[in-house]
């Protein structure tokens, strides 16, 4: 499974890469260059892995705190 970060017009740039950070624990400069390709490319596959609970779990966190993602087998 895949995870995608998908821009939208309603979270800031730095939201973004507070939420990559806390939730993907991935450090400040890869959570930027994430979000910038994000900003440029309208999404962006954050996380794959086979474990679909840990893809769930990470999709369900991450829109709770109003990011727009989408999960991809």
């Amino acid at each position: 499974m895949k995870l995608f970060i998908l821009n939208d017009d309603v979270n800031s740039f730095d939201h973004v890469v507070r939420c990559i950070q806390r939730y993907l624990n991935y450090p400040y400069m890869q959570a930027s260059s994430i979000a910038n390709i994000v900003h440029t490319n309208g999404e962006c596959c954050v996380k794959e892995s086979d474990d679909e609970v840990l893809i769930k779990t990470m999709y369900k966190e991450m829109v709770a705190e109003g990011l727009h993602l989408k999960i991809e087998s």
